[in-house]
């Protein structure tokens, strides 16, 4: 007796609903296809299968599948999907170290506790929340990392990264009112606007005031499963300390 197969029509459903959810930006509530879609991988268990088999073949992981935020994708290292920022062409090393450090620190400073990766709410944060964050970020590793003779010490993997940022001023606006790339608030904006662009945030300045975004349900998920990494540990654990500090 052979094992029951998945009709064609499953399986040319399952397909589109990965390429809906390859469409970060695209909602459910604004596509009927794409919420008929949704709520049937969140009920047939045999339809979900055949979701997770096609996001298996591009190297990607089905994190959740949600009825605002929609089918949340997380690609493998070394998938095609997988966005470096080495891979960006116009960017100088020194600058994707400050635009990686600008994207872990707005994650640290608005997820510092394993339970905020659980929650199902949207956080919101400001450019001068993240900058300041990331500027008492420098000062404590400028502190751990000087011996006794006051001697700087190498800190592994974030040591380039910092240094990078400290070098920037906080803001430094052109003309047109533009902040400049020596502007390490200009690079956190970039972060944040990248994370509009992937449908991860939505940017709140005309509710909240200028520089202010509210982070989506998707961008938690990406958060959660990146979390182990060492980085985003250290910076977590730094923002805890600075929340009992200001306690």
């Amino acid at each position: 007796m052979t094992a029951p197969t998945t009709a064609a029509p499953d399986l040319t459903d399952a397909s589109a609903l990965v390429g809906f959810g390859l469409q970060p930006r695209l909602r459910p509530l604004q596509y009927p296809r794409y919420r008929d879609l949704v709520q049937r991988c969140r009920l047939d268990r045999t339809f979900r299968a055949a979701v997770e088999a096609f996001a298996d073949g591009l190297e990607m992981d089905l994190i959740e599948v949600h009825p605002v935020e929609g089918l949340v994708l997380h690609p493998r290292h070394g998938s095609l999907f997988t966005f470096r920022l080495m891979d960006h062409p116009t960017l100088k090393s020194d600058q994707r170290l400050v635009l990686g450090l600008a994207h872990v620190g707005i994650a640290a400073r608005v997820y510092p506790f394993p339970a905020d990766l659980e929650e199902d709410t949207v956080k919101r944060v400001s450019i001068d929340e993240v900058d300041g964050f990331l500027r008492h970020l420098i000062k404590r590793l400028q502190d751990a990392t000087r011996d006794s003779d006051g001697l700087a010490l190498p800190h592994a993997g974030l040591d380039a990264a910092w240094r990078c940022y400290a070098k920037l001023t906080p803001g430094r606006p052109t003309p047109t009112g533009r902040l400049t790339h020596s502007s390490s608030q200009r690079w956190i904006r970039d972060a944040l606007d990248w994370l509009v662009d992937q449908g991860m945030a939505y940017n709140a300045e005309k509710d909240l005031g200028a520089g202010h975004f509210r982070l989506a349900h998707r961008f938690r998920l990406q958060v959660r499963e990146a979390a182990s990494g060492a980085a985003f540990a250290l910076l977590s654990d730094i923002r805890r300390a600075q929340l009992v500090e200001q306690d």
